[in-house]
Formats: structure tokens, C-alpha cells, sequence
């Protein structure tokens, strides 16, 4: 188990992101500190059901980083929906500052360099 977290270290750190994105959505929806527009976007976004899509993905990512699953194209379907959620997030975060009128938000910036990751790490680690 050790020498696949060595392995896959950087699937380890997606999931964990993963689930630090799922974790501040909860957070900040809980405390209230986290008010979108009426029917926008991240209003959407932050439901159950995209927070428990982003808990699934990382349970995902975490399964292949710890065991490193060959079958059933695991990977393939694991970096596929990774890809997705994020992008979905990316998506959001976008036009949530584009409706406020600003350029780029934190939440943007960091959704778009972990997309970035993802994508290198597919590409050069194939």
C-alpha cells in the first residue's frame, strides 16, 4: 500500500482536493457565510447532490491512489470523472464571476490550476 501512494501520490492529492472542495461547500453553505444570486450557477452547485458527486469522485480517486486498481479500465474512468467534476466546478466558478462582474475569483484560479494537474499528470504520466 505504501509503494502505491508512492506510485500515485499525485491521484492521492486530487482526491484529497476533491474532498476539500466538497468540505468548503458544506462549510460554507452550513454557516451561511456562502450566499450565490438566486437561480445561478453555484446556486445549483453547492445542492446535495454535486457535493455528494464531488464525495463520490474523491472516494474514487482515493480508491485507485491506496490500491492501485488495473481493472475494469479503472483509470480511465477515474481520471474521466475527476475531469468532469472539476471542469463542472470551473464552469461554475466562471460564470458566478462573470455575473458578479469580476475578472477571476480565487475559486476559479485554484479550480483551473487543479484541472491543469489533472490534465498534465494524464498526459506526461500516461
Amino acid at each position: 500500500m505504501i509503494n502505491n501512494l508512492r506510485h500515485n501520490y499525485l491521484w492521492l492529492i486530487s482526491a484529497l482536493e476533491t474532498y476539500g472542495l466538497a468540505a468548503y461547500f458544506i462549510a460554507t453553505h452550513s454557516t451561511g457565510n456562502f450566499t450565490p444570486p438566486p437561480n445561478s450557477v453555484l446556486d445549483m452547485l453547492d445542492d446535495p447532490p454535486f457535493i455528494f458527486l464531488l464525495g463520490v469522485v474523491g472516494t474514487v480517486t482515493l480508491v485507485y491512489s491506496v490500491w492501485n486498481v488495473q481493472r475494469f479500465h479503472y483509470k480511465a474512468i477515474m481520471t474521466a470523472s475527476l475531469t468532469f467534476v472539476w471542469l463542472l466546478f470551473l464552469c461554475g466558478f466562471v460564470i458566478h464571476d462573470q455575473m458578479r462582474g469580476l475578472l477571476l475569483s480565487v475559486p476559479s484560479m485554484y479550480s483551473f490550476f487543479v484541472l491543469l494537474r489533472i490534465v498534465l499528470t494524464v498526459l506526461l504520466k500516461g
